[in-house]
């Protein structure tokens, strides 16, 4: 048994490889629909930990880089670095090509690699893009839960203590808008990275994080001429990003009924019903300013809402 002073006296700060974001020996899940950028995120990233940069305002720990492609091929990846104008060289990224190749990846290879990184490279980041594309139990099944959270995760979680990695996997959401398979994966791992794209905002992407050891957030993203994520103005504005977005589609609507189940469905928000309502109910005066009315009534089983959208009179006219 130890006191409190004890305990601070032995107490260190856990080391980081993006301050507030990821830690040192640490795995994370990278999540979004097919062709929303994934890739393009994960390269930035790459590029900010290599040089030393900071990452969406992020402080990183400057470390080299290893990027373990299963989709794209050594060509496409180059092709995007040079698209995106990042700064790599031969001492601060390197590249494990299995596109081409006829088999996954399997423990025993990212053993080799992993090995190979650290002892030759001193290197402490890695992505895996995909992690579909690893195969490290055999032949796991995606969708079972024992699977997942007792073969496969353990062998990550092994390699990261064994050589202090801290590893991205990539991997797809489904269309639930959560991670594809089992749902031990986002259990399994140290913090979830969410990226969406939403068609009420055609030039913007909403990033939801959670973690275990740091606070939650969400950011509202751009991307600028060069590919690269931006954290977008749009963010600084007096209402929520899920306010605004219900805001622009019952402008469009006018009037309707609706409940918050139907709105986060619909909007493909990435926010539980329940905190939607509260939202929603905290920002009413600001909506009536906007033009937007909201009343509702009970059914004998569910709450209904009614949305009404009025030209909002300018007064200085």
């Amino acid at each position: 048994m130890l006191t409190i002073s004890e305990v601070k006296k032995n107490f260190k700060k856990k080391d980081f490889i993006v301050e507030n974001f990821m830690k040192s020996s640490g795995i994370y899940c990278l999540v979004a629909r097919p062709k929303v950028g994934k890739s393009l995120f994960g390269l930035q990233l790459a590029d900010s930990i290599a040089n030393g940069t900071t990452f969406l305002g992020f402080k990183t720990n400057p470390s080299p880089v290893l990027y373990i492609s299963t989709e794209m091929s050594s060509m496409q990846i180059c092709e995007r670095i040079e698209n995106m104008n990042l700064n790599f060289n031969d001492n601060n990224f390197f590249i494990e090509d299995q596109a081409s190749k006829d088999r996954k990846l399997n423990h025993m290879d990212l053993q080799l690699v992993f090995q190979d990184f650290a002892f030759n490279h001193n290197g402490k980041f890695i992505i895996v893009d995909m992690f579909t594309g690893v195969d490290v139990n055999n032949g796991y099944d995606l969708n079972n839960y024992q699977d997942i959270n007792q073969y496969v995760f353990p062998k990550y979680r092994e390699l990261c203590n064994k050589y202090d990695f801290t590893i991205l996997l990539i991997h797809h959401l489904n269309k639930n808008n959560t991670s594809l398979g089992s749902t031990a994966i986002d259990g399994a791992v140290d913090g979830i990275i969410t990226l969406k794209k939403d068609d009420n905002y055609p030039n913007k992407l909403f990033l939801k994080y959670d973690s275990r050891d740091y606070s939650e957030m969400e950011l509202v993203l751009k991307r600028n001429d060069n590919l690269i994520y931006e954290i977008s103005e749009i963010e600084k504005t007096d209402l929520p990003s899920e306010i605004k977005m219900f805001l622009n589609y019952s402008i469009k609507k006018k009037e309707y009924d609706f409940t918050t189940s139907d709105i986060v469905s619909n909007l493909n928000l990435m926010i539980k019903p329940s905190v939607f309502g509260r939202l929603l109910n905290n920002h009413l005066d600001i909506l009536e300013k906007e033009g937007l009315y909201i009343t509702e009534s009970r059914t004998s089983d569910k709450r209904i809402k009614h949305a009404r959208y009025e030209q909002p009179i300018n007064e200085n006219e």
